[in-house]
């Protein structure tokens, strides 16, 4: 599924235009890029908790260059689900994919 398609969904549920629903979803967007990168984090009942961690410097392996090297720490998106999620997933059967 693209913007597009999310786009195209959310003016078909809401009885609103496309050009409505892309402006809503231009501005929930930015609500959460703009929380997350202050370092707040927020949660979407039945969907999860969005926020900002830290990565751990740590070693990896160059196979170009055949040799270790230091990433440095780094901000990451952190999501944990919600337990109604995980519990959708698990009643997806594999084969439906």
């Amino acid at each position: 599924m693209n913007t597009s398609d999310v786009v195209a969904m959310l003016a078909e549920n809401w009885n609103m235009t496309q050009a409505e629903a892309r402006k809503f979803l231009d501005v929930i967007t930015q609500t959460f890029n703009e929380n997350i990168a202050s370092g707040n984090s927020f949660s979407i009942p039945e969907l999860g908790t969005f926020g900002a961690a830290t990565r751990k410097e740590r070693t990896s392996y160059n196979p170009h260059y055949e040799q270790y090297m230091k990433l440095p720490p780094k901000r990451v998106v952190d999501f944990t689900p919600s337990k109604g999620l995980k519990e959708d997933l698990k009643q997806v059967d594999i084969d439906d994919e």
